[in-house]
Parts: C-alpha cells; structure tokens; sequence
C-alpha cells in the first residue's frame, strides 16, 4: 500500500487525536492511536499497511478525537473524505467502513479466552506481540530487526478490556486508590 504522509500537522500536539489511514482502493477507514515517533517504528500503521496491500493506495490523517468521537462530527469528517475522492460511490453504496482493526483483534481474543474477569493466560506473551513483518526492509537500513527492538513492543492486549484490569492492579500496588 502506498500511503501519503501529507497531512499529518493538521493536529495540535496539545490536542488528543485519532489517526485515520483512509484506503482508496477498498474505501475503509482504518482508526489508529496517536503516534509521534520515527515511521519505522510506528508498528501498528505499518502492520495496517501490510494487512491491505501493495496494490492499495492511501492517505493518513490526523483528526482531532473529540470530533471523531461525535458521531455528527465524525458522519461530515467521512463525507468530506468522500467528497474528496471523485468518482467513488456514485450509486450511494457504504462508501467508507470504519474500523478499528486492532481493537477488533483484541476483542476476538478476549472472547477466546472465555472473557476473563482478572488477568489473562497470555497478556502480553510473545504470542501476542504485533509485529511487522518488515525485517528485512529494517535490516537494509540500519535498524534493528522489530523483534529485538524494544520501539515495537507493542501487544494486541494493549487494545484489550484485560488491560485495563492490569492498569487498576498496578496502581493499587503503587497506592494511588487510597
């Protein structure tokens, strides 16, 4: 997929935000967490990359979250993209889905392991680690293979509702409750 990182100063540092990777080719919304490093080391965009395509062209952009989280704000945030693009939906099909993957992933897992009310068998193992598969690419530049590198330590337990059990016992150890 060939995506275009023009864009991506529309949002404030200051301001929370969604990132939304637009696809052309298949006409989905892809929704991802806020992100401020090197692109090499941005994981998640590169594994949403991959999971479309090279044949796939598309366009990153930065929206503020308050407005992507209303849905009036985020239905004209979607129809300003559609009127973007000519010539697509011309007949009033769904235009652009949108998702977020990731989270998805997440919540398949969760159902897996039977919902767990405290801690999961497999909270961030290896087996969970989301890792794109851009090794050798990494090797031709001078970087760290993702697997060693500690940039791309990300889980899908991060998009996880068993995160947030694990966030709670964490700061109770650390005595924030009392």
């Amino acid at each position: 997929m060939t995506v275009d990182l023009g864009n991506l100063e529309a949002s404030s540092e200051q301001e929370p935000y969604v990132r939304l990777m637009v696809c052309r080719t298949c006409k989905s919304i892809d929704e991802l967490p806020p992100y401020s490093g090197p692109p090499e080391g941005d994981v998640l965009l590169q594994m949403t990359i991959e999971r479309h395509g090279e044949e796939h062209v598309g366009l990153l952009i930065n929206v503020g979250a308050i407005h992507w989280h209303s849905k009036t704000m985020r239905a004209a945030i979607i129809e300003q993209i559609q009127q973007g693009s000519s010539g697509l939906d011309v007949f009033g099909t769904a235009f652009y889905d949108t998702k977020m993957q990731f989270a998805e992933d997440a919540m398949t897992c969760f159902a897996v392991h039977n919902r767990p009310v405290g801690q999961c068998p497999e909270f961030r193992s290896e087996k969970k680690r989301l890792l794109p598969k851009t090794a050798q690419e990494r090797k031709e530049a001078g970087l760290e293979n993702p697997t060693e590198s500690n940039a791309t330590r990300i889980y899908l337990c991060d998009f996880c509702p068993v995160r947030v059990y694990n966030e709670r016992k964490s700061r109770e150890e650390k005595g924030m409750y009392k």
